[in-house]
């Protein structure tokens, strides 16, 4: 993989971040595994058998509790804190291709408010889609979100610059659909 396109890479895993803590992680765990991607010493760890197992586990864990009502509230507000520090962890070793120096740098001024950014329309879209449906509709943009992250880090392992792209269209989405259901719910509330 070159340099930019391991960078978008690991923006998509970063950005992915934010619709699903784990599973970047889990992905970039198995792309450094079946690619032979050289990464620091560091981080070699991460191609691990053992990394795989306890982030398989972790993702089938999260993509389940997600579809459970209130669990899935607990956790957005756990992960609002978690899922930038997973993005920068998902995002390193790719950018480390592009700027070993910066790789650091560079994932945490990247890989972190992107995965903050998709974390917080997601859950604006969650409070509006519980206000609408009483929660009913949650486990419904759950397997949305699910499909959603699964195609990007597909897609960014095969085409990483269109992934980007795509990426970037979804958080576009996600931010538009977020205000509507806020403004609907604000104008349901106000007229009652």
């Amino acid at each position: 993989m070159e340099a930019a396109s391991a960078a978008a890479f690991g923006l998509v895993l970063a950005a992915c971040a934010g619709l699903r803590a784990f599973l970047p992680v889990f992905g970039a765990s198995l792309a450094i595994r079946t690619t032979g991607l050289e990464v620091p010493p560091s981080l070699e760890w991460m191609g691990s058998t053992t990394t795989l197992v306890i982030f398989g586990v972790a993702t089938v864990l999260e993509v389940l509790g997600d579809k459970i009502p209130i669990v899935d509230h607990a956790l957005d507000a756990v992960q609002t804190f978690t899922k930038p520090g997973l993005a920068v962890l998902a995002a390193l070793p790719f950018v480390h291709q592009l700027a070993p120096e910066h790789s650091v740098a560079l994932a945490i001024i990247a890989g972190a408010p992107l995965a903050l950014g998709v974390h917080t329309a997601k859950a604006g879209a969650r409070v509006g889609s519980t206000a609408m449906t009483g929660g009913l509709g949650n486990p419904v943009l759950s397997l949305i979100e699910d499909a959603a992250a699964v195609i990007l880090i597909v897609l960014g392992f095969i085409a990483p610059l269109l992934a980007l792209l795509l990426g970037i269209a979804l958080l576009a989405r996600l931010v538009s659909y977020a205000r509507r259901k806020r403004i609907s719910h604000r104008d349901t509330e106000a007229q009652r």
